[in-house]
């Protein structure tokens, strides 16, 4: 596993998520331009207690006026793992969105993966704040674009 830092993800969300690409003519999240020049973004490496770290960060989430934290992980964690610290978290913050990504899983749409790969990261967000931005792709083509239902489980 790479020794990854801050800078890294913050390269790869300048080069690949807020992208515009060629097969849906959509970048992967189209609000990431705007959290990064806002500096609306937290990216941390995760601790050994992950989950108390998530727990603090959701409750101090919108008084440092936020829109996401991205922990990340230089340790070896298995996707199972962290899909487990993620359920948990959310049972305890329902008002946020936990989300994770794991490079065992690639994520590729449409000839795009929206993985980050070099390492495990887990995405925090204000889950109304979430709901809100997904209503407002909603009357968009951006999920025809990407052709995803936008009624999907995947989705908060």
């Amino acid at each position: 596993m790479a020794d990854v830092d801050s800078k890294d993800i913050e390269k790869w969300i300048r080069q690949v998520v807020i992208k515009t690409h060629k097969a849906s003519k959509q970048p992967v999240c189209p609000f990431a331009k705007r959290t990064l020049k806002d500096r609306k973004i937290q990216i941390t490496p995760a601790t050994p207690n992950v989950l108390a770290q998530i727990d603090q960060c959701c409750n101090l989430f919108n008084v440092l006026n936020l829109d996401i934290v991205i922990f990340y992980f230089n340790e070896p964690i298995t996707e199972r793992k962290l899909a487990n610290i993620c359920r948990r978290s959310h049972r305890n913050n329902p008002n946020s969105a936990i989300l994770y990504d794991h490079p065992d899983n690639d994520g590729r749409h449409k000839g795009v993966s929206f993985s980050f790969q070099k390492c495990a990261l887990i995405m925090v967000q204000d889950l109304n704040k979430l709901k809100n931005a997904q209503q407002r792709l909603r009357k968009t083509d951006y999920y025809l674009s990407w052709g995803l239902d936008p009624d999907s489980s995947m989705f908060y």
